[in-house]
């Protein structure tokens, strides 16, 4: 936003939930397209006028977007279950067809249009899962983000098994 330009109502309580999920000015500024002190300064603003109240706004938007995640991701975990069950019971299927491709001579496809088949055959196999392992894991990191958790995994851990 412009320099001296007073932020409308709309825009104060689109700044007060972005931050309240990324408590991160930076982020909230991006994301609604206005500056990062236009941020800190109605943030400040509200934590002085509505101190306890406003942490608590801050907890229960938390709380609410955790709810959802993890619904979300139960629900999307089912789903990924689901296809690679279905991946699993269709591979040696696809697998024929994609030996079939390579077999035809009748058709006259030239090499080509059978990797182009083939590519369009594997694709079905792979792309859908991969959608959705990419969708988990950003909800896994949003919803990490949101409880001020890290979204890197630095634990590393070896078990050594002495044999006498």
């Amino acid at each position: 936003m412009a320099q001296g330009v007073k932020t409308d109502n709309k825009k104060i309580a689109e700044i007060i939930t972005s931050y309240t999920l990324t408590n991160n000015y930076n982020k909230t500024a991006k994301e609604l397209g206005v500056s990062a002190n236009t941020v800190k300064n109605i943030i400040n603003k509200q934590k002085k006028e509505n101190g306890e109240a406003f942490a608590k706004l801050c907890e229960e938007k938390k709380e609410l977007f955790e709810t959802k995640a993890n619904r979300i991701i139960d629900k999307a975990l089912e789903l990924v279950e689901d296809r690679i069950d279905t991946a699993k019971e269709n591979q040696d299927a696809l697998e024929e067809i994609i030996q079939m491709v390579w077999e035809q001579d009748k058709k006259n496809l030239n090499e080509t249009q059978k990797k182009s088949i083939v590519n369009k055959i594997s694709k079905m196999q792979l792309n859908s899962l991969s959608e959705l392992t990419t969708a988990l894991g950003t909800l896994y990191d949003k919803m990490r983000l949101a409880k001020g958790e890290s979204t890197v995994n630095d634990k590393f851990e070896v078990n050594i098994k002495v044999v006498d």
